[in-house]
């Protein structure tokens, strides 16, 4: 067991260290871009870009309808999380921890949408861009912010039970690393 341990310890590290160089050395463009292709329905730029974690080496097994499920739910999750940065941004202009997290959130669509491609899904549109409702505070906003977070953890634990193909819990494992240790973290400091 402590074997197992050790090994899944060496390959999150090993996973962040990449994601970390990915997110770095990527190109960078205007507000709001990852660069290639916008997505339907407003939203993020998102492209076939570098994505936090490499998974071009790992080999997709077939993908279970629950695993797809999975990814739709984890799209979902990161499309309301830009929209609802992007609506603190549009409430108080461009304040941190928002327009950083914001661009993290970029890179996490980025990296799902290299998934369903990688399996042939339809990427669909993000219903959340302009549907968040404006915040009277910028402390309101950064209690959504922790509150969003928290929920994210408990969606990927969800998640983590409906998917066995290795490429997916990579990306699962690197996107709820961020969320809990960098995203929330950053949100806590912000909210009164």
């Amino acid at each position: 067991m402590k074997k197992v341990i050790g090994i899944g310890l060496v390959v999150l590290v090993g996973m962040l260290v990449v994601g970390t160089v990915a997110v770095w050395a990527a190109p960078r463009s205007g507000r709001g871009g990852v660069n290639a292709r916008q997505s339907t329905g407003g939203g993020p730029a998102v492209a076939n870009p570098v994505a936090p974690v490499a998974i071009d080496n790992l080999t997709p097994g077939d993908l279970s309808e629950s695993e797809a499920e999975a990814l739709q739910m984890a799209l979902d999750d990161e499309y309301r999380a830009w929209a609802v940065y992007e609506q603190v941004i549009a409430d108080f202009g461009a304040v941190r921890p928002f327009t950083s997290i914001q661009k993290a959130e970029e890179n996490h669509i980025a990296a799902l949408v290299t998934l369903f491609e990688r399996y042939g899904l339809e990427v669909p549109a993000n219903e959340w861009a302009g549907s968040i409702a404006p915040f009277a505070t910028l402390a309101e906003a950064c209690e959504a912010g922790v509150q969003a977070e928290v929920d994210n953890a408990g969606l990927y634990a969800q998640m983590f039970e409906m998917v066995d193909n290795p490429d997916i819990i990579q990306v699962f494992t690197s996107l709820q690393t961020a969320s809990q240790t960098k995203h929330l973290p950053a949100f806590e400091r912000c909210a009164p």
